[in-house]
């Protein structure tokens, strides 16, 4: 359970460092506005890839697994966005309010997508693991075949009556 806990979190922690990395590295230089834009996007949802990821690993409790994907993310988001103001660079929501609407809004989205990752990933484990189980092979009773009577002969057998059409 904490193996496939925390493949999903260091999924959400590495995403977050690299986003960290980028917006430094936009502040001295503008071409990585570029790779800002995709990041943006893939830190937003990265709770769902790492609730999916928790979810169809872990042993017990998938779903409720993958859900605290989302108290990470909104904490790693604040954390992160804090550090980036106390280097100096811009940020937009600055100050102790815009850090706790920051993380409000961080944990309410991230509860949703990783209630989807989760939720995936909680059925294609159940499903899998249902398709993985062999199915008991038992022998169906059966009635021997008819025996052909040995002394039996073609004038022996019993005829049908002609039909009358």
């Amino acid at each position: 359970m904490r193996k496939s806990w925390a493949w999903g979190a260091a999924t959400v922690f590495g995403v977050h460092v690299l986003w960290f990395a980028l917006i430094l590295a936009q502040a001295r230089a503008d071409w990585f506005m570029g790779g800002i834009v995709v990041m943006l996007f893939v830190t937003m949802n990265i709770a769902g890839l790492g609730a999916f990821m928790t979810s169809y690993r872990a042993p017990h409790h998938r779903f409720v697994l993958g859900l605290t994907m989302a108290p990470l993310t909104a904490v790693l988001s604040t954390g992160l966005n804090l550090l980036l103001e106390a280097t100096g660079t811009h940020v937009d929501f600055a100050g102790v309010r815009g850090s706790l609407g920051l993380f409000a809004v961080s944990l309410a989205y991230g509860i949703f997508v990783s209630a989807v990752g989760g939720a995936i990933g909680t059925g294609l484990a159940h499903r899998h693991a249902r398709l993985a189980r062999p199915t008991p092979i038992t022998a169906a009773p059966t009635a021997p075949p008819p025996v052909a009577e040995p002394n039996a002969t073609a004038e022996s057998r019993p005829v049908a009556p002609p039909s009358h059409i």
